[in-house]
């Protein structure tokens, strides 16, 4: 821990004696409680070489077995053997499908992957559609079920019946 942090946490009244050993990602972790907030813990975490960012979300591990949130601002009241998971943030794109927002998580998606999010999103379209990304200078090309898309935003599709000669 640093010097500065401890400092800090004197001058806010809080002792030594006070330390906590809680896991971040399966690694031992000291804190002075008896709270922190969801950015201390993360700073903690980082400055005794626990490989996360401060951009990571962290979530505690409840005895059940679920995760909870925790938010950077949030304070959590520490006691003994606490778990915490900080994670990468999820990447999400958002799309259009037939005019319509579709969100889609990662970097990539072939197109089963694109008309199955619309679908779950409310598109009304069906598995066996064709689907088509329109393409900025006024085509379209055919994006096949297993064809990959690398995702960005404002990508869009058109995706129609396949009987449909319109």
């Amino acid at each position: 821990m640093t010097t500065e942090r401890t400092d800090i946490l004197e001058a806010e009244g809080l002792r030594h004696d006070h330390l906590v050993t809680v896991k971040v990602n399966e690694r031992p972790l000291k804190l002075l409680g008896p709270r922190e907030t969801g950015e201390q813990i993360k700073i903690a975490a980082i400055e005794q070489d626990v490989e996360i960012g401060k951009d990571y979300l962290l979530d505690e591990v409840l005895p059940d077995g679920t995760h909870r949130h925790i938010e950077d601002h949030e304070p959590v009241e520490l006691r003994d053997q606490m778990v915490f998971v900080a994670h990468k943030p999820e990447h999400i794109v958002i799309i259009t499908v037939n005019e319509q927002p579709v969100n889609l998580k990662g970097h990539s998606a072939t197109g089963t992957e694109i008309k199955a999010a619309a679908i779950a999103q409310g598109v009304a379209i069906q598995p066996n559609f064709v689907l088509q990304e329109e393409l900025p200078n006024g085509t379209s090309r055919i994006v096949g079920d297993n064809d990959v898309v690398h995702l960005r935003e404002h990508l869009r599709f058109t995706a129609i019946a396949p009987d449909d000669n319109s």
